[in-house]
């Protein structure tokens, strides 16, 4: 079994062929998919392909772009859908300084440090977007160590890797981990134990490299995988069993799939 961890299954360009998108994930081995949230309406509807495809898991949550704009309805409205018994994890959240949407910085901590309280409350996971914040979420992590934490579509340096596996994180893959042109990463991958290990797509973003400049979808996690098993230096089927087994640790609901 193959689990898609990080998919947006709820995005536009997706969401009305969400059912013929799992059967060609199916069909390449892609049993489960996590669709993730980035906004309020994105979480919600999360939630109800989660309820409408049992081999999905919702995770629900406002990304670091939200900052500006999210209000005190939204934060519990999000408090609200993660008591689903679809949802697996918060997410995504964290901090991105990049880009015209970039929020200033003490908005974003406000923002991923009030949806790390409700992970915190409910006993969920989180995933963390980042991108060019550097180590400045280690604060936050530190001040909720109980809460289990996924850095999703990993793309940090050497140090930021440390010292997430130092706080027992997961680290998750996406297709750019297949570019020519990022064996930095492959060798930062390497390092990673496999009881550690996730993959993903983050479709309908950055397809793998036999795909680039089209649209992704969960069935080219097979690809990532592929090419993480290449810098592991293990057999795919190993590591295709190590990070189901992962994903079904960290996504709860996952486990519980079709």
């Amino acid at each position: 079994m193959i689990i898609d961890t990080h998919a947006h299954l709820n995005h536009e360009d997706l969401l009305e062929e969400a059912e013929v998108v799992l059967e060609r994930a199916a069909s390449a081995g892609v049993e489960r998919v996590a669709v993730v949230g980035y906004d309020l309406p994105s979480s919600r509807r999360a939630v109800e392909l989660a309820e409408r495809f049992p081999q999905i898991a919702a995770v629900v949550g406002l990304h670091p772009y939200e900052a500006g704009r999210a209000d005190e309805a939204d934060i519990r409205a999000i408090s609200e859908l993660g008591r689903s018994p679809r949802v697996a994890a918060i997410g995504e959240i964290g901090l991105d300084y990049h880009g015209d949407e970039y929020a200033p910085k003490e908005q974003q901590m406000d923002l991923a440090h009030r949806q790390m309280a409700i992970a915190a409350g409910l006993g969920l996971p989180v995933v963390l977007h980042l991108r060019e914040s550097g180590l400045d979420i280690l604060p936050l992590l530190d001040a909720y160590p109980e809460v289990r934490v996924v850095f999703h579509c990993f793309d940090g340096g050497e140090a930021l890797l440390t010292e997430a596996l130092a706080r027992g994180a997961f680290i998750s893959f996406a297709g750019n981990l297949t570019y020519r042109r990022n064996e930095a990463l492959r060798n930062l991958a390497a390092r990673v134990p496999q009881g550690r290990l996730l993959v993903e797509t983050d479709s309908p973003y950055l397809a793998p490299q036999g795909h680039r400049g089209r649209r992704n979808e969960p069935a080219y996690v097979v690809e990532t995988l592929a090419a993480l098993a290449v810098a592991k230096g293990v057999p795919v089927d190993e590591l295709a069993l190590a990070t189901s087994r992962n994903a079904c640790d960290i996504f709860r609901p996952l486990g519980s799939g079709a």
